[in-house]
């Protein structure tokens, strides 16, 4: 028998499940005049601000010491400025389908690390939900890998795709290495989008990319919903759940948002679930629910 984890948990995945699978079609409406490293730039500018407000209303710490501040620009160069840069870019060639494929390996980066640097044991319920969510977005997205082409550029870009990879889960465990030296959620994460921002303009004027902005409905408006849904509500879903259930496990979330985004393309987009789809979406949930459970521990009956 297994257990599920607890409520509180059980809310922060749905939550981060739901917000980042939505971002994923709303993210195409980034792509165009601005330049996606630009455009990062932006959203975390401006989610930093949010966070900073939160980080007053609630009267979190906001003088740190040195070694905060180091751990925060960490954390600002593999999660906010590194991971979605990369993963902007690629998203100028490769399909969303493919790009989930690839994320969704920080199942067993976040593992390795959490093992490697931080101690944690390896789980072999886990691992294993892992490579059955995996096998489910391999065949859900089973089309686009079998009309990929390694001599295109598309080649390029999956490589950016999986360094994306490897600086979020990075990401991850400095988030939880600051977790552990009792800075909350919040004000890791203000000071971890703030550097993060500036590491992206700095990197935009050294490639002399325009600092420009697009005053159109469709950038401002998806910019502002990755603002406030995909980066505030999501990271702080997602960050504190990485803090409660560790690197490894929270890491499921990014097997299991790509069917959020798949339902988003059915109603959005007119996609066509076949049967195939539907046994490969059972295959994710079947193998989120094997990796987040654990099992009861059995208690061995009292001796006179």
């Amino acid at each position: 028998m297994a257990s599920q984890i607890n409520r509180v948990d059980a809310t922060l995945f749905a939550i981060t499940v739901l917000t980042w699978g939505t971002t994923w079609f709303v993210i195409l409406g980034q792509l165009g005049v601005v330049h996606p490293i630009v455009s990062v730039g932006w959203r975390f500018l401006l989610a930093s601000l949010v966070v900073f407000g939160i980080c007053i209303v609630r009267s979190e710490r906001l003088i740190l010491k040195p070694t905060e501040h180091a751990l925060c620009v960490l954390l600002g160069l593999f999660l906010f400025c590194l991971n979605y840069g990369l993963f902007y870019t690629a998203s100028l060639s490769l399909t969303t389908g493919l790009v989930s494929v690839v994320f969704s390996t920080m199942v067993f980066w976040n593992a390795l690390g959490a093992r490697l640097f931080m101690g944690q044991a390896l789980e072999a319920r886990s691992l294993i939900g892992g490579l059955i969510g995996v096998l489910g977005l391999l065949i859900l997205f089973r089309a686009e890998l079998v009309t990929f082409s390694w001599e295109s550029e598309g080649s390029f870009a999956l490589l950016l795709c999986l360094l994306g990879t490897l600086s979020a889960s990075s990401g991850n465990l400095v988030s939880a290495t600051l977790q552990r030296r009792s800075m909350t959620v919040w004000n890791s994460t203000a000071y971890g989008m703030l550097y993060g921002t500036v590491l992206t303009f700095s990197f935009a004027l050294v490639n002399d990319l325009d600092i420009q902005f697009e005053w159109t409905a469709v950038y401002v408006g998806s910019l502002l919903y990755l603002v406030v849904f995909g980066s505030v509500i999501a990271f702080g879903s997602y960050l504190t759940l990485i803090g409660r259930i560790g690197p490894g496990r929270a890491a499921y979330t990014t097997v299991a948002f790509p069917v959020v985004a798949v339902l988003v393309s059915v109603l959005f987009e007119g996609y066509q679930l076949s049967l195939l789809a539907l046994a490969a979406v059972a295959l994710i949930v079947a193998g989120n629910w094997l990796a987040l459970s654990k099992p009861k521990v059995q208690k061995s009956p009292c001796r006179a």
